[in-house]
């Protein structure tokens, strides 16, 4: 029965974006789980804390992500809630072979502009840039975003897809002018990337820049002939074409 119910709020939270309707089956449920195995019923609060933190109530998911003993998502909920010391305590309180606390000791000096910070991992920018710079979007911390992105030089000497990972943050929320800035610069750096063309594809057909969009499409098909993305995109801009 636990797991039945947690993997419903599950799929209400991961399919159906629907964090509330993940909360009241969990919250409903929470006598029942507490008669079950310490597994579900850690599983059951990491589930209860994700949905808060979806619903942006960081301070709550924080609280929760306390209590299943998970520091390094309850610190990241702290920053995401501006409590920079409380995630700092977090972080430097995991164990010290934690690659994820290693990455959030190293967010804390790239928002607050440290000099000599902590540097990262080629996986730990892999794993976690692009998704933080967006959490923290989403959060309304431009401010810490900025000041992680002010930081690519220092990124982008240990992973030169650094880069592509902003530039596609950017974008994903709208930032198109400096999206283009970010992917231009990784396609100067790594030029036989056929994603980063298929991410200025999509740059240019949303400001409407339609023959420049099939041109990087078809460098990116060039680059990957399966790229599936770039031949639906350039289906799409056809077609918008012959709209016109």
């Amino acid at each position: 029965m636990p797991k039945e119910i947690i993997n419903k709020a599950r799929s209400e939270l991961l399919i159906n974006k629907n964090p509330d309707a993940a909360i009241t089956l969990l919250l409903e449920s929470a006598e029942k789980i507490k008669q079950d195995s310490d597994f579900y019923q850690n599983f059951y609060k990491i589930t209860l804390a994700l949905a808060y933190q979806e619903k942006k109530e960081y301070s709550k998911a924080a609280e929760i992500y306390k209590e299943a003993g998970e520091k390094y998502q309850a610190g990241f909920c702290e920053l995401l809630a501006g409590n920079q010391n409380e995630a700092e305590k977090l972080w430097y309180g995991c164990c010290s072979s934690s690659p994820a606390a290693q990455w959030g000791i190293c967010l804390l000096d790239f928002i607050n502009l440290r000099p000599n910070p902590h540097i990262p991992s080629y996986l730990q920018i892999r794993n976690f840039l692009e998704m933080d710079i967006g959490n923290f979007i989403m959060a309304n911390k431009t401010r810490y975003a900025e000041n992680i992105i002010k930081n690519e030089k220092v990124l982008a000497s240990v992973n030169l897809e650094s880069y592509k990972l902003i530039g596609r943050a950017l974008l994903n929320f709208g930032f198109l002018n400096l999206a283009k800035k970010y992917l231009i610069k990784s396609v100067e750096i790594v030029d036989q990337d056929a994603e980063t063309f298929y991410h200025l594809g999509q740059y240019n057909y949303a400001i409407g820049a339609y023959p420049e969009c099939i041109k990087m499409l078809k460098r990116c098909l060039e680059l990957n002939s399966y790229y599936v993305p770039a031949v639906h995109l350039l289906k799409s801009v056809h077609a918008k074409q012959a709209s016109l």
